[in-house]
C-alpha cells in the first residue's frame, strides 16, 4: 500500500521539476491564478513580464489594447493646457455673451444703467427753452457705443428740446441736429444788464415799458423802458405784447414789447387797455 500511493507522488513532483517556469512572474496570488483562464494567464504573463521580457528571454512588442490607443493631443487636462486654455476662453467669451445679451439698457433710470456693467450712461447740457434744466442732465441709458468724442448737439425726439452732448455716443430718443444759437439754460438769467449785453451771441435783454400813472392815468412808458431780466437769446416769444410782472407781485406791471415772458415773470391780468404815455 505505502509503495502503490508512492509512486504517483514522485512522478508528479518528477514532472513538476522537470516543467520551465517564467523566470520573472509579479507577484499574482494562488487563488487569482487559479480562478484565470488560460487565455488570461497568457496575457497576465506577457503583461507582468518585466522589461517586455519572457521566460524565455525574448522581447515582446505587446500589442496595444484600446483603452492605451489614444492620441495625448486629444485629453483636455494635464499636458494639453494649451487646448485647455482655449476651450476655456470660447466658453467664458459664450458666458460673457450670454450675459450681455439680455440686458436692455435702453429706459433705465440713472442708478440701475450705472449698476449694470454693460450699459453707458448719457448726460448733457440743456440749450435755453421754457422750463429747462440746468447744469448736466441725465438724458438717457444705452449700450456700448462706437462713437467720435467731440461735442455735438443733440435734439430730443418729440420736442423742442436741444442738448449739448461730449461725444456722439446718445441715448435712443435723441438725434444728431444743428446746435441752436443760444445759451445754455440758465446761464443768462443771472446775468446784470451789462454783462447780458456783451453776450450778443448767447443772450439778450429783455426790456419791459413799467407802468406809471400820469395826471390820473396809467399808460405805459415807453420812453423809459427797464431792464427786466437777461434771456437766451433766440428763444421764441408770442407775437404780442403780454403784460408781465413778478411773480407774486402784482402792484408793479410792464407792458413786454418783445413778446417774451422771462423767467421770474408771470403775466399779469388786466382790467382794460392800457395805452402809451404820451
Amino acid at each position: 500500500m505505502n509503495a502503490f500511493f508512492r509512486a504517483p507522488l514522485y512522478l508528479t513532483l518528477i514532472t513538476l521539476t522537470a516543467c520551465p517556469l517564467p523566470t520573472k512572474l509579479g507577484n499574482l496570488s494562488d487563488s487569482a491564478s487559479d480562478s484565470m483562464t488560460p487565455e488570461e494567464t497568457t496575457a497576465s504573463t506577457q503583461w507582468t513580464a518585466t522589461d517586455g521580457e519572457t521566460s524565455a528571454g525574448t522581447t515582446l512588442e505587446p500589442e496595444l489594447t484600446s483603452t492605451t490607443k489614444f492620441d495625448p493631443s486629444e485629453t483636455t487636462g494635464g499636458e494639453t493646457e494649451g487646448e485647455t486654455t482655449v476651450i476655456g476662453t470660447a466658453s467664458a467669451t459664450s458666458l460673457s455673451s450670454d450675459t450681455e445679451t439680455p440686458v436692455a439698457c435702453d429706459g433705465l433710470d440713472e442708478a440701475t444703467c450705472e449698476a449694470v456693467g454693460v450699459c453707458a450712461t448719457h448726460y448733457g447740457v440743456a440749450y435755453d427753452f421754457p422750463g429747462c434744466p440746468s447744469g448736466q442732465v441725465y438724458l438717457g441709458c444705452s449700450g456700448p457705443q462706437d462713437c467720435d468724442e467731440a461735442e455735438h448737439a443733440f435734439c430730443k425726439d418729440g420736442t423742442d428740446e436741444v442738448y449739448q452732448l461730449p461725444s456722439g455716443c446718445h441715448p435712443s430718443g435723441f438725434t444728431l441736429c444743428e446746435a441752436p444759437g443760444i445759451a445754455f439754460c440758465e446761464t443768462c438769467e443771472a446775468l446784470t444788464e451789462a454783462e447780458c449785453l456783451e453776450e450778443p451771441e448767447g443772450c439778450q435783454p429783455i426790456y419791459g415799458a413799467p407802468h406809471v400813472e400820469v395826471e390820473g392815468e396809467v399808460c405805459a412808458d415807453y420812453e423809459n423802458k427797464e431792464f427786466l431780466r437777461c434771456i437766451a437769446n433766440g428763444g421764441a416769444c408770442p407775437p404780442f405784447v403780454p403784460v408781465v410782472c413778478e411773480v407774486g407781485n402784482t402792484d408793479k406791471r410792464w407792458d413786454s414789447p418783445s413778446g417774451c415772458v422771462p423767467a421770474g415773470f408771470e403775466e399779469c391780468a388786466t382790467p382794460e387797455f392800457v395805452p402809451g404815455c404820451m
